[in-house]
């Protein structure tokens, strides 16, 4: 077992979950659930229940629906189409992966976006058609049939910590941007102060608080990223970082009651002291030169060799 960020062999016990097993590389200090407890299909996961049970997330949000009041997490989408958009791109076509029902689309295509979108839930995917009247395919990113250089910029809002190997989730993405293309990323922060308080509970009551732990590292997140080994992971992917930032989450995403959704409230005020909030965001480049020897090499291989016997009977 090699760890996904860096390649290192040095694998290491961190904590342990209702899941299973949650290990950390000790070279890049990756954090990731244990192979043996991923589940090989992960659509399976993502059924009609788990977009239903937060509905109001989901396709209540006041994007879509007309009902002119905007959740949270929308004011999170604009900022980062913002950011997107800051950077004055040539042309405006999109991809958003992971893209559930299809807010984030909307919104990009209310901008003046040509937007496209790959989900791996059928479900979701019906839903997005249905609601943006983009094109949406359903499955993993690795099967998607654009092709190389199709976008101008791309977007995963809380998707990599869901990959089973996030590096080739990003290096798809790269090939599929444009040169100078943008790559939008939203995941949890592992050094947030919600998640640091939840391991201190776990391991300062010798593992017998797990309620914390147990919510916060779940079935669904595979891989669960501080700033540093995020970064190198992105620049391993062959991207050039624009900016990364620490930002607290938006109370409509979370699956939590009121009364905790409260609690949240007050310690994402600690945590923007602390400079240690809930998510991260980046946004990273499509280098020109890595793009463009990208694009020349997968055209040389498509060369036929005049020696051979393609060419001759051809």
């Amino acid at each position: 077992m090699n760890c996904t960020t860096c390649g290192s062999s040095a694998i290491g016990g961190y904590l342990h979950s209702d899941i299973g097993e949650i290990l950390q590389c000790k070279s890049c200090k990756s954090v990731f659930l244990s192979p043996g407890q991923q589940d090989a299909k992960a659509e399976s996961l993502y059924s009609q229940d788990y977009f239903t049970e937060r509905e109001g997330y989901f396709f209540h949000d006041g994007v879509v629906d007309g009902s002119g009041q905007e959740s949270s997490h929308v004011a999170d989408f604009r900022a980062g189409l913002a950011l997107i958009e800051a950077q004055s791109l040539p042309s405006r076509s999109l991809l958003d992966v992971g893209c559930a029902t299809g807010s984030f689309l909307s919104l990009a295509k209310v901008n003046g976006w040509h937007c496209h979108g790959v989900e791996v839930s059928a479900f979701a995917a019906a839903q997005a058609r249905e609601r943006t009247g983009c094109e949406i395919f359903c499955g993993k990113l690795e099967d998607a049939p654009f092709g190389r250089g199709s976008f101008d910029a791309i977007t995963m809002w809380d998707l990599l910590e869901h990959l089973p190997d996030p590096l080739q989730g990003l290096e798809k993405a790269r090939r599929l941007l444009k040169p100078s293309g943008l790559l939008l990323v939203n995941t949890p922060n592992e050094n947030s102060l919600l998640r640091q308080l939840a391991r201190l509970l776990y391991r300062g009551s010798g593992g017998f608080i797990t309620t914390p732990v147990n919510r916060l590292y779940h079935r669904y997140h595979l891989h669960y990223f501080a700033a540093e080994p995020l970064g190198m992971l992105f620049r391993r992917a062959g991207f050039e970082l624009v900016e990364m930032a620490i930002k607290p989450i938006p109370m409509s995403r979370g699956r939590i009651s009121p009364a905790t959704r409260l609690a949240m409230k007050a310690l994402s005020v600690a945590e923007r002291l602390l400079h240690a909030e809930y998510e991260l965001l980046v946004l990273a480049r499509n280098p020109v030169q890595a793009a463009t020897s990208a694009v020349k090499a997968g055209s040389a291989a498509r060369q036929p060799d005049p020696g051979s016997r393609q060419a001759t009977s051809a």
